[in-house]
């Protein structure tokens, strides 16, 4: 005999009105859904986890979740681990999706549940050591229902695409995680920019380099996309975070990596030039331009991918080197020597 076994991975998602959750549960894959799991989380007996596994917040947290993507599978006895083993897969993808889409706090966890045992239920979970931190343009970050249902978009591309770590996309959306689980403005800086460069360039003499990637990605995303698109806490009593494009942010944020690369600190008109007060609900602190560059290189990656992962061609061009390099070379894209100049007429 077998058993309904459920998992699910919580999601911060922003309270949703009446007409919205009429949409729930929402399809993101063929065996995907983001669902209400409020009553199986109140069903939950997380008390003999604490200390070992959860501290008291994160309980808490837990059990005032309300969203979460859902996996619901029926297999025998015995599968059970199979089967868990392909739900984690399957929603790390989707976890790392959502993240391109809109950035939460939270760390990847999936708790699995055998809904044949009677309540209060046990799961079993996996997790993230570290949690998500977000940039500071972010901390108001929820997840809305038009962010779940531009996933749901994305979703045959994600399904097919993240699941090999030699796709080029896959390497790209690793980097962009491993960032956000970084707490040090240089790691996550050059995490960001090896997002970029696994999609933009390859170690052909022609197709690498700084100038390389600039140029791709302002042809690739266009020269006004903008870094901070929309500011979803309008009207509050925040510092805003004004208009930046990336004609003016890309070279910079490569010229950053290159610094903290070589070890270097910043421009002395980047270390201290102040853009803008945070957002934080602390006593604000002043966003220098390193930090905003920072910002600017998450926000570009997460721009490319989710283009890319919008449409089937572009996945076949950036799943492969030798396509990417050919459609870049065919819009005069490449790197070029320099003409030598004779110091003699």
């Amino acid at each position: 005999m077998g058993s309904e076994q459920i998992s699910l991975c919580p999601i911060s998602v922003e309270h949703l009105e009446d007409d919205s959750s009429n949409l729930l549960p929402l399809k993101i894959s063929d065996s995907l859904f983001v669902e209400d799991v409020s009553e199986i989380l109140r069903d939950t007996a997380f008390d003999p986890l604490v200390p070992q596994y959860y501290s008291k917040e994160e309980v808490g947290r837990l059990t005032r979740a309300k969203y979460a993507f859902v996996r619901r599978i029926e297999c025998e006895n015995g599968e059970e681990p199979n089967a868990r083993a392909e739900s984690v897969r399957m929603l790390y993808q989707f976890y790392i999706g959502l993240k391109a889409v809109r950035p939460t706090t939270g760390r990847f966890q999936v708790l699995h549940y055998d809904m044949g045992k009677p309540k209060p239920r046990l799961p079993a979970g996996e997790r993230n050591d570290y949690a998500t931190i977000l940039c500071d343009c972010e901390i108001l970050n929820r997840v809305r229902i038009k962010d779940l249902m531009e996933l749901a978009q994305l979703g045959p591309c994600i399904s097919r695409t993240l699941n090999s770590a030699k796709n080029p996309i896959s390497q790209a959306a690793q980097s962009l995680e491993i960032g956000y689980r970084a707490d040090f403005l240089n790691v996550r800086h050059l995490l960001w920019v090896v997002g970029l460069d696994a999609l933009f360039t390859s170690t052909e003499w022609k197709n690498r380099g700084r100038d390389v990637a600039v140029e791709r990605i302002k042809d690739f995303l266009g020269l006004d996309f903008q870094i901070y698109p929309e500011q979803p806490f309008a009207g509050l009593d925040l510092p805003t975070l004004g208009s930046v494009l990336l004609k003016d942010a890309a070279e910079h944020i490569y010229k950053l990596r290159n610094d903290f690369a070589h070890g270097a600190w910043p421009d002395k008109q980047w270390a201290g030039r102040v853009c803008r007060r945070s957002l934080s609900l602390d006593p604000g602190r002043d966003i220098y331009y390193a930090e905003q560059l920072s910002e600017a290189a998450s926000a570009t990656l997460r721009g490319c991918l989710r283009k890319i992962l919008s449409d089937r061609q572009w996945v076949e061009i950036f799943s492969d080197k030798t396509k990417m390099n050919s459609y870049f070379a065919s819009r005069n894209l490449i790197r070029r020597r320099k003409k030598q100049f004779s110091a003699h007429p």
